[in-house]
């Protein structure tokens, strides 16, 4: 995004900037992800599905919007994992919001359940800011995903 358009209206609205770098379900996809820890492009494209070019234009975005960083594990040759910045990481209450939606708002009877570990009770949580089962807050550092 140019800096000058940043700020012009309507993208002086915070919300039209998150949409415009965040509004793809791509990128919501690779920060799903992410949330794991770093991982490979490879992986990446495991966990998301998204072919390669689609991958790296995403991964592109993420790394200009400053949300992710390219983190060099071997030299020769040269490559990398990617993971979430400090911005990145803020994003974990978005996508626990979202999470609680779609279970709520947009059931699927054929889906496993998003299983939620809160680690501060030990308990399975429901996705949302707080736990369900002890009221605690949900944190990227206080909960783990299960697969079911």
């Amino acid at each position: 995004m140019d800096k000058s358009i940043k700020c012009a209206a309507p993208f002086s609205c915070p919300i039209v900037r998150s949409a415009l770098l965040l509004g793809d379900e791509w990128v919501l996809l690779v920060l799903r992800a992410l949330f794991r820890g770093p991982l490979r492009f490879d992986d990446l494209q495991k966990l998301t599905g998204a072919a390669t070019n689609i991958l790296t234009t995403r991964l592109n975005r993420l790394i200009e919007g400053k949300l992710v960083e390219k983190v060099p594990y071997q030299e020769r040759p040269l490559r990398y994992n990617y993971q979430l910045t400090d911005a990145g990481r803020g994003l974990f209450p978005v996508v626990l919001e979202l999470m609680r939606f779609g279970e709520e708002y947009l059931p699927c009877p054929d889906a496993k359940p998003v299983r939620l570990r809160h680690a501060d009770c030990g308990k399975l949580s429901k996705p949302g800011q707080t736990c369900s089962e002890c009221g605690g807050p949900l944190k990227l550092g206080n909960v783990t995903v299960e697969e079911s």
